[in-house]
């Protein structure tokens, strides 16, 4: 890989230890050609241009690339349905948290990442049309919601490391939203109905859209790099550590 920093390594390690072993996925983006992106985890994404160019790929200083999403020509990345995916079904631990270095062309109704179609909903985490900053839990059978959302508006054509962490909790669930390490709301989530869990579904994993590739919503438009997905919610000293280790890579000093 042409340019590609071998300290990025060492900070590939210090990324994955800090998000631990369970139902951890991250996607570093080695890809600039290609029909797979490559994860470390259980399941690659397949790019929806069926070859990665089509997402003009920038290398970023750690030798990885970032990748250009656009609603024209429904730029996304397939994934699969998988049980490292879901949480909190009843049978299993619901904590997980979910994050990406974005920086938004727009900041209105974009997914960074999901498994959410119209009709078998789990999670999604997304900017809203107020241009914040949401994580919402689905309960299918119930049709019903947790959403936290953030206080502050993200920023158009900057990057921005968001996360969010969810407690596991189902009757008072606690979900922290960060932006750049800086939590950026009260841990609160707004209920509709009688929410009880998330469910186990079939829905893939998307990321950049929810839905499924033939019919992607909410589609992200602007540049990402290094989403993740870890079973465990992450404290704000991980948050912390995570964008100190990742904020060189991808030229934030």
């Amino acid at each position: 890989m042409a340019g590609y920093n071998r300290g990025t390594e060492g900070r590939l390690n210090d990324i994955l230890s800090t998000l631990g072993t369970t139902k951890t996925s991250l996607w570093p983006f080695w890809e600039a050609t290609g029909i797979t992106v490559t994860g470390i985890g259980v399941g690659d994404l397949t790019p929806t241009e069926t070859t990665s160019t089509g997402f003009a790929p920038q290398q970023m200083p750690c030798g990885l690339y970032s990748y250009h999403f656009h609603p024209t020509g429904d730029h996304h990345l397939a994934g699969i349905d998988h049980a490292n995916y879901t949480f909190g079904d009843g049978s299993v631990d619901a904590a997980f948290s979910v994050g990406a270095w974005i920086r938004p062309n727009a900041i209105a109704s974009n997914t960074i990442m999901a498994k959410y179609s119209a009709t078998v909903r789990e999670w999604r985490f997304w900017i809203d049309a107020s241009g914040l900053l949401d994580l919402e839990l689905y309960d299918e059978s119930a049709d019903t919601t947790e959403i936290a959302t953030s206080t502050v508006a993200l920023t158009q054509g900057q990057w921005q490391f968001v996360v969010a962490s969810y407690d596991g909790g189902e009757t008072a669930p606690v979900v922290n939203l960060y932006v750049n390490a800086t939590l950026a709301n009260d841990g609160s989530t707004a209920e509709t109905g009688a929410y009880v869990a998330m469910e186990d579904t079939a829905t893939p994993l998307t990321v950049a859209c929810s839905g499924v590739t033939a019919t992607p919503v909410n589609e992200f438009h602007g540049r990402m790099a290094l989403p993740f997905i870890a079973g465990k919610a992450l404290s704000a000293a991980e948050v912390t550590t995570l964008y100190a280790v990742m904020a060189p890579m991808v030229g934030i000093s």
